[in-house]
């Protein structure tokens, strides 16, 4: 990966605002001319065969992505790659001047000849495309990517939706040069806006130390990237699957909206923008959830969205209900398609681009583009090849095979990554659902990295405020079932009781020396467990002086365990564990590294010692605190004082004078 980028709002970030709009213009110049070629081969015509005409157009157009991926990715990777796309859309808006006259050329060539000039328009939309992924993780942190790339998607399909109902309108009042024309307009606006980025140093290009390679040995080296990173083969395979089905539903949508609704151009444009709409939401959802989102459970949930969105589009071509009603059907269809299509793609190029390494990432952009257009014309050659087969007939049926394979895929991809976690199936489903609703609705954000180690005995203790914090400690260990000490009371609520069952919570009854819990906790970890107490105990409230107890120290000198602190702040403290969970809250971790309680070795476990060790890690904790939670945490000597003060009463969780 590239240098870690600062964290800043992606709509003041100028770089990233200038690619997102140069992305979405071009996008709209990729799709206005559509239906103006198919209007220059009488497509309204009910003795044409439109499937196979707009199947022809999407595989002309893909052509050059399948051949010259590869290459377009290494230009990306050893060349400036702004330069690239700015190039790119200048000539894409020279063709588009003369495209007519090129068609016209073209025209007798036979069925395929009509549809070369886009094959030209085609070779330079696939330099901008590997160069603009690339770029994109230079620009932005990490943790935005999948917003960013919810964004660009978004704004692409804004720009899509629009081209369709500008198509459409040019191609039902105007001759096909009109919409020629406008379409080269929307590439020069697009280098515009990429000639006013100013890319932050090293991100021009990648860099890449095999610069010297010949181009094909720099090529082999991608393609060995490639084959040895499983993770990578795969969302390889799962980005094939959404560009063979996606074809396939864009292919028959004139098809439909002619044969079963009864429209126009102007209709067809209208159902190709419901699509746009579905992109638009599916890309507002993606922005919205963020980094709660975990790109892994997008892509498995977004295959079986679109395989019931695309199963009711297929019921709206088969019911025996009026045309008003099945419109109305394939209208939802269409929508939902859409809203899960972006979701699967947003997810995919940002895992992408957070697993590849920047020297690789242009080439693995352009294999990718090979992978995913070489289904796509495996789809629309198989469409737009036979022409003894009245393809339109079957387009129901061609619809519910693509539900059915969509329905496959997110069960496989369900299954592994189930099969792949460290827990249980369910266990691993409440897991993601802990952190989702963690980051969502409790905003989580952790500061700084996770000391907790992987393996091994280990004693994780925070300060306790709030009724989140055990998922919030959660949350952020994912590698590991964090064991809390939990009071008996909450152990036993309904929701509550499955959750700590799960975990393997060890319930504590309060105001108890309860040998049971002792005994649980050390049994724990002797096996090489993982613990979490607050060792404040309960909740405390704003204000209120709470002394730490002593069980977490007497599990680390009995154990030799390492005790990692952490502080949590941020959240608000509510009354009842409802109120809790509901309520909103701005939640920060810090984890510090293991407090050291070495010199303890050689004293004996008394009173005093226990103490001791207890007020060095209490004030590890309060050293975590960041200056916004000053005024709420108990400076170090307040910390020590309340530990110091006789007057205060002794508690302790578990029983100094446990044993086995």
């Amino acid at each position: 990966m590239g240098p870690r980028m600062p964290v800043q709002h992606l709509l003041r970030n100028r770089n990233f605002v200038l690619l997102w709009f140069a992305y979405g213009i071009s996008a709209m110049g990729d799709h206005i001319s559509e239906l103006a070629i198919l209007k220059t081969r009488d497509a309204l015509d009910p003795t044409v065969d439109v499937t196979p005409l707009t199947a022809r157009m999407t595989f002309m157009f893909f052509v050059p992505f399948f051949l010259l991926g590869p290459f377009t990715g290494l230009l990306a990777d050893r060349l400036p790659r702004r330069a690239l796309m700015i190039s790119a859309d200048i000539i894409r808006g020279g063709l588009m001047c003369v495209f007519g006259y090129l068609l016209a050329q073209t025209a007798a060539w036979g069925s395929w000849g009509g549809f070369v000039p886009l094959l030209l328009v085609g070779v330079f939309a696939a330099l901008f495309s590997p160069a603009r992924s690339a770029l994109l993780p230079t620009l932005v942190n990490d943790e935005q990517l999948v917003r960013a790339n919810g964004m660009i998607a978004g704004l692409g399909i804004i720009a899509t939706m629009a081209a369709a109902l500008i198509g459409g309108y040019l191609a039902d009042h105007y001759e096909p040069k009109v919409a020629f024309r406008v379409d080269a307009a929307t590439f020069i606006a697009s280098a515009v806006c990429l000639a006013m980025m100013r890319p932050p140093s090293g991100a021009a290009h990648a860099a890449d130390p095999s610069a010297e390679e010949s181009p094909f040995a720099a090529l082999a080296d991608g393609l060995r990237y490639v084959r040895g990173h499983r993770h990578v083969r795969e969302l390889l395979m799962i980005a094939a699957l959404v560009w063979f089905c996606g074809p396939v539903v864009n292919s028959v949508i004139p098809a439909v909206v002619r044969d079963t609704y009864g429209g126009t151009f102007t209709d067809i444009s209208g159902y190709r923008a419901l699509l746009g709409l579905g992109f638009i939401l599916g890309a507002t959802i993606v922005t919205i959830l963020g980094r709660a989102l975990r790109a892994e459970i997008a892509i498995t949930w977004g295959l079986f969205g679109i395989s019931l969105a695309i199963g009711i589009f297929a019921a709206s071509t088969m019911l025996p209900w009026s045309t008003t009603a099945l419109s109305r059907l394939g209208a939802v269809g269409i929508t939902l398609a859409g809203l899960f299509g972006v979701s699967v793609m947003a997810a995919f190029d940002a895992l992408l681009q957070r697993t590849v390494a920047n020297r690789f990432r242009g080439r693995v952009f352009g294999f990718k583009d090979l992978v995913c257009t070489g289904a796509l014309l495996i789809a629309t050659g198989a469409l737009g090849v036979p022409t003894a087969v009245r393809m339109d007939r079957w387009v129901g049926w061609l619809l519910l095979g693509v539900s059915v394979l969509t329905f496959v895929a997110g069960a496989v991809t369900l299954r592994v990554r189930l099969r792949r976690g460290l827990d249980r199936p369910w266990i691993s489903f409440l897991r993601h659902l802990v952190e989702f609703v963690s980051k969502f609705w409790w905003g989580l954000e952790r500061l700084g990295p996770v000391t907790v180690p992987r393996t091994g005995p280990v004693i994780v203790t925070a300060n306790h405020r709030s009724i989140p914090d055990p998922p919030l400690l959660s949350a952020c260990v994912p590698y590991r079932v964090l064991s809390f000490l939990i009071a008996a009371e909450y152990a036993n609520l309904p929701i509550v009781r499955t959750v700590v069952r799960a975990a393997e919570c060890i319930p504590v009854r309060r105001g108890t020396r309860e040998t049971a819990a002792t005994k649980e906790a050390l049994r724990k970890l002797e096996a090489g467990n993982a613990v979490a107490i607050f060792i404040e105990g309960g909740i405390a409230p704003p204000g209120e002086r709470r002394r730490p107890k002593d069980g977490v120290a007497l599990l680390a000198l009995r154990t030799g365990a390492p005790v990692i602190p952490a502080y949590i702040s941020g959240t608000r403290y509510t009354k009842g564990v409802l109120a809790g969970c509901l309520a909103r809250h701005r939640a920060r971790v810090r984890f510090g590294p293991p407090v050291d309680l070495s010199d303890f070795d050689d004293h004996d476990r008394g009173r005093a010692t226990v103490r001791a060790a207890t007020e060095r890690i209490y004030a590890a904790i309060i050293a975590l605190a960041p200056e916004g939670a000053a005024s709420a945490a108990p400076s170090r000597e307040h910390a020590s004082s309340w530990i110091k003060d006789d007057c205060l009463p002794v508690t302790d969780p578990l029983p100094m004078d446990s044993s086995e």
